[in-house]
């Protein structure tokens, strides 16, 4: 990479460091003159420290820089990232900043109602709870932003400013600017983030300088200082997203009896095949991680510049990765890229609701033609000539391509049932072009490394991290990958042993089941596109804001999921973007389906909702048919105007508070606080009562009848005759409502599987 493309860089995501050491003092001086002596200490170039120092307009009027100075670019990249052009703001720290303010939730603007919630002032750290947004504000302190600023000098100090890291310095600035705003006045929405801000900017600027460069504009001072306005209306940029298909397919498909122990391994294997499209991208159009906006899921949205050399690049990538799947996966697999240029005006406070979501939606539709017509006629004829493969097929993945001698097992699935633990203990992998590892791209190859390894500079690919942010030489990308297991060997038919839960004889006790957890977030799609599009006639739809938000759904479903999951006998197989898949004993899959939604309830302060389909299966049921039977139970709850689950069978859908409110916390409360003390011929009028809910005919009163003699039998021989009689009026005029009584039914096959005795 240019030298020029370097030192922009680091001007760029450096360039508001001087509000954090402005915050920890107090002094009154302008953060850009205090990040610019605060960087002078590591040996940065003038031209990097020139950024930081005249990053805004009254400072760059007034300065004497040279026509082609990256000051210029930096600042413009600066308001398109602010979404608003500060040239009229001017900066008083003594009128207007409160050096005390915390962030604001990003889910404030977000959808119809206006709300005022904050974030409390921490750095980000794996082993912290969640750091849920709360109705009360908690001041920073100027010791609090000492530390950071200590811990951002201490990391700072152990790189070298080339681009091999590049990455590190994102890392730095994502552990201690996460939950730090970007703006301290009084009289702006702080809800972005300083790490957002600095993170968007530094991905604007490399594309207004490449976007200026691949027409020979040089002349930054008139391009972007004086004629600032007709380069905001100018088609610099591309948004540019993939879509990576046959995900579902890929993971589900398995149903052999090893399939479970390279489950985990093949969701990882996709997900490291997406990353590898993410930088394989970047790394060709000489641009950094800065410049994606969202990446999960399959899925990436990126901020390129509008270069024909970005739309060779684009064309070049699919067509690279396309043709590697069809030699690896036939076409299991395929990728479709969709892109379209804009003008930042149409991104920046004060664009139409209407432009920004034509944005998105040019992209969508482009993606979306593509994964119709996959394939060129000349790509479907050499499919032809190819012919039908025969002979011994993969009893995992049914692949008749490269099996292992005298096993009916391909390539692909052996290592990936070897690499299966590796995900569960190894910290770090890397991608290089030894092919004795795991093939995610063309000419790639995945493979587990150490820390040892990278310090003793050992390793010769690109590294990434797992669930933890690191600094130094090609310590590159970090991973949140939702990874959290229960059970170390991946023998998932343990889940459905009962070990763990025994009754007074100590016999297991609960129905033996394996319980599978589908679901995903409601309209993330429109969320995305249109989110911040209904307030104040959409003056928040800015790149900031949205990406904000997309590393807030990363936070959860990628990173504090796990804590979730903590102490459960379950396993995540799969958290993407917003989409999860979960196996594990029945039970603690309902709970942890229910505590998922409330979290995230909490997390989108209601703003979002998900859905959610829960089954129950046999130990030896194949993976393939758990998914598919779940994905329909997904449907269904889908199905019931959302925010809603599913259970077992698709007639079992309830909306998610009537079903933790109402099913699980009253009726089956009122059911365990008596039958709990019951003995076992007390406990079997309750499948009578079961039968007789399913029997239920309003057209004939006599199953009512049978009811209440059922009831008195019961409280007959009942020793706890009070909590019964609260038992009895419940169901008795439960039985009278429908809905009602199809709530009990839920409730009472609950109990009985939860108190279920072999034999």
């Amino acid at each position: 990479m240019e030298e020029k493309l370097i030192n922009l860089f680091y001007g760029a995501a450096l360039h508001d460091i001087g509000k954090v050491v402005q915050r920890s003092t107090g002094q009154k001086v302008r953060h850009s003159q205090l990040g610019s002596e605060f960087l002078e200490r590591f040996g940065f170039s003038k031209e990097v420290l020139n950024q930081v120092k005249y990053h805004h307009y009254h400072e760059l009027s007034g300065a004497t820089l040279p026509a082609d100075s990256l000051a210029y670019v930096t600042y413009l990249a600066d308001n398109i990232a602010s979404g608003t052009d500060r040239r009229q703001s001017g900066e008083d720290p003594a009128k207007q900043w409160d050096s005390q303010l915390c962030l604001e939730d990003v889910f404030n603007k977000f959808g119809t109602q206006s709300s005022k919630r904050y974030f409390q002032p921490r750095v980000l750290r794996i082993e912290d709870a969640p750091n849920f947004a709360e109705n009360q504000a908690k001041a920073f302190s100027n010791s609090l932003y000492a530390g950071i600023v200590d811990r951002i000098e201490g990391n700072l100090s152990t790189i070298s400013f080339t681009e091999d890291y590049f990455d590190s310095v994102l890392n730095v600035l994502e552990a201690t600017l996460s939950f730090i705003p970007s703006s301290t006045n009084r009289k702006e929405v702080a809800d972005i983030s300083l790490y957002d801000h600095m993170k968007v900017t530094a991905g604007f600027a490399s594309c207004i300088y490449q976007f200026l460069s691949a027409h020979n504009r040089t002349d930054y001072r008139q391009e972007l200082f004086k004629h600032a306005d007709s380069f905001y209306r100018e088609k610099a940029f591309v948004l540019a997203s993939f879509d990576l298909s046959g995900i579902q397919e890929f993971i589900y498909t398995i149903t052999s009896s090893g399939a479970h122990k390279q489950l985990r391994s093949r969701s990882f294997y996709l997900d490291m095949i997406s990353e590898w499209i993410v930088d394989s991208l970047l790394s060709t159009c000489s641009l950094t991680r800065a410049n994606i906006m969202y990446a999960g899921g399959g899925h990436a949205y990126f901020i390129l510049p509008n270069t024909l050399e970005t739309k060779e690049n684009l064309n070049k990538i699919e067509a690279a990765f396309n043709a590697f799947f069809l030699d690896r996966f036939s076409t299991k697999l395929f990728v479709a890229f969709g892109a379209t240029d804009f003008a930042a005006n149409e991104v920046m406070q004060g664009n139409t609701l209407a432009t920004y979501r034509a944005i998105f939606r040019r992209v969508s539709k482009e993606i979306s033609e593509k994964k119709v017509q996959r394939y060129t006629p000349d790509v479907l004829i050499q499919m032809n000539h190819g012919g039908k493969k025969i002979g011994r097929e993969c009893t995992v993945c049914h692949t008749v391509d490269r099996l292992l001698d005298g096993e009916n097992k391909c390539q692909l699935c052996d290592a990936l049932e070897r690499f299966s633990r590796d995900i569960q203990r190894e910290a770090f992998f890397e991608v290089t072009e030894e092919p004795n590892g795991l093939p995610i791209g063309p000419e790639a190859y995945l493979h587990k490394t150490s820390e040892e390894a990278i310090k003793k500079q050992q390793t010769l690919g690109r590294i990434y991290s797992k669930n933890n942010f690191y600094t130094g030489l090609n310590q590159g990308v970090h991973l949140w990958v939702a990874d959290y297991s229960g059970n170390r060997n991946n023998e998932f038919s343990s889940y459905a042993e009962r070990e763990w839960s025994k009754d007074t004889n100590g016999k297991p006790l609960g129905i033996k089941r394996i319980g599978v957890m589908r679901c995903d977030v409601d309209d993330l799609g429109y969320g995305f596109m249109a989110g911040f599009s209904h307030q104040s006639d959409g003056i928040y739809n800015t790149f900031s804001r949205t990406a904000a938000f997309s590393r807030s759904m990363s936070l959860f479903f990628k990173l504090y999921i796990n804590q979730f999951a903590k102490d459960k006998h379950l396993t995540i197989v799969y958290s993407g973007g917003d989409d999860v898949f979960v196996l594990g004993a029945w039970d603690d899959v309902l709970i942890f389906g229910m505590e998922l939604r409330q979290n995230f309830i909490r997390w989108t302060n209601g703003k979002l909702t998900l859905s959610a389909g829960i089954g129950q299966f046999a130990d030896k049921t194949p993976i393939n048919i758990m998914a598919r039977l779940t994905g329909d139970l997904e449907d269904a709850a889908k199905a019931n105007g959302k925010d809603s689950i599913c259970l077992f069978d698709s007639q079992n859908t309830f909306k998610f508070d009537v079903f933790i409110d109402d099913i699980w916390q009253n009726k089956l409360g009122l059911i365990q606080s008596f039958f709990h003390s019951q003995n076992e011929r007390g406990k079997v009028f309750l499948y009578k009562l079961l039968q007789l809910i399913q029997k239920r005919d309003e057209n004939d009163r006599i199953s009512f009848a049978r009811l209440a003699y059922y009831l008195a039998r019961i409280e007959n021989e009942a020793t706890d005759k009070i909590a019964f009689q609260t038992f009895k009026l419940s169901l008795k005029e439960a039985f009278e409502d429908k809905e009602e009584i199809r709530k009990y039914e839920m409730a009472l096959m609950l109990y009985l599987y939860e108190t279920r005795k072999e034999g």
